[in-house]
């Protein structure tokens, strides 16, 4: 076996083992094997569909036969591999400490009614399996949980609980894919033609980013501020660009740059999306574009667009 093999090997290795720790062993009190038991279990390769749903945000991932995981949905982008990695391993079946209660009748108390998190595994044959997340214990180290067909009330772990919850409120969406907490976005950047409006921010506000980091005409920057999170219909609409010029994206008119903070706990440089907009659609429903380094044909919205060009356009700058 050759070295490149043997570390892809050893990391995947180092990878499960990381994971078992982290959703099963991290935070236990010492207890003896049978303290602890599968609150269910299936195969990986029997999910089709994962649907996560708290109280503030929801979000479904589906495995397609040879693409794998993607984002629930026509037009939706695979999952950034990186943060993936071993999420089915941990979702095909978590550990339970014990059963608190048989015959459960007061769910209001252990914060399942309504639950703070609903997860429903579609397993291969149409088959659906449904849990609850309640209330974390007065420790810290658990959720209340519940699953349908069952009356028992259980504690899983906490650590098992965030990793789930974390799926729906930071997506593993691709790096190069513009949709984020646009808390995140560090500096924004609009070329059209020769010209170029940029601005960044020192956490609190915004600014032109030259040298003397001039302010911005506030009511402009309000229409912006929404608009920092993505075109709110970014899609794929061709896995792949079969040709540039007719896109209008061999030589973009304008090019949208963002740098933004990565993900919570991936270290490493700041993240970037530079997405090249061409033509309007034939329908008027959005503009071409792509984003640099992938191949795949994008859509975005039309006034998500129109707004970020009036940068350059019309530069939001104070006038006295």
């Amino acid at each position: 076996m050759n070295i490149r093999a043997t570390g892809i090997l050893l990391g995947v290795l180092a990878l499960i083992a990381g994971l078992w720790f982290f959703v099963i062993k991290e935070g236990e009190e010492p207890r003896t094997v049978t303290d602890a038991f599968w609150f269910y279990k299936v195969a990986e390769s029997d999910i089709d569909v994962i649907l996560i749903q708290t109280e503030t945000s929801d979000q479904s991932f589906t495995h397609r036969d040879g693409l794998g995981w993607h984002f629930t949905g026509e037009q939706q982008p695979p999952v950034d591999n990186a943060r993936w990695g071993g999420v089915t391993l941990v979702l095909s079946g978590p550990r339970v400490r014990r059963v608190l209660k048989e015959d459960l009748d007061d769910l209001k108390t252990y914060g399942l009614d309504p639950p703070s998190t609903e997860l429903t595994l579609t397993i291969r044959g149409d088959r659906n399996l449904r849990m609850q997340l309640g209330s974390l214990t007065p420790d810290g180290s658990g959720y209340y949980a519940t699953q349908d067909d069952d009356d028992n009330l259980y504690v899983i772990e906490s650590v098992w609980g965030q990793v789930l919850r974390r799926l729906a409120f930071e997506p593993p969406y691709p790096q190069w894919f513009y949709k984020f907490d646009p808390a995140r976005v560090l500096y924004l950047g609009v070329t059209k033609g020769d010209v170029t409006s940029d601005f960044v921010t020192n956490g609190t506000t915004w600014r032109f980013a030259n040298a003397d980091r001039s302010p911005i005409d506030p009511i402009r920057w309000a229409e912006i501020v929404p608009l920092l999170k993505g075109p709110p219909s970014l899609g794929i609409l061709q896995e792949r660009i079969d040709d540039l010029g007719k896109y209008g994206l061999l030589e973009p008119e304008t090019t949208v740059i963002v740098e933004y903070l990565p993900p919570q706990g991936i270290e490493g440089a700041n993240w970037e999306v530079l997405l090249e907009v061409g033509n309007k659609i034939e329908d008027g429903s959005g503009y071409y574009a792509r984003a640099i380094g992938q191949p795949s044909l994008l859509t975005i919205d039309v006034n998500w667009y129109e707004t970020m060009e009036r940068l350059v356009d019309e530069r939001p700058d104070v006038t006295e």
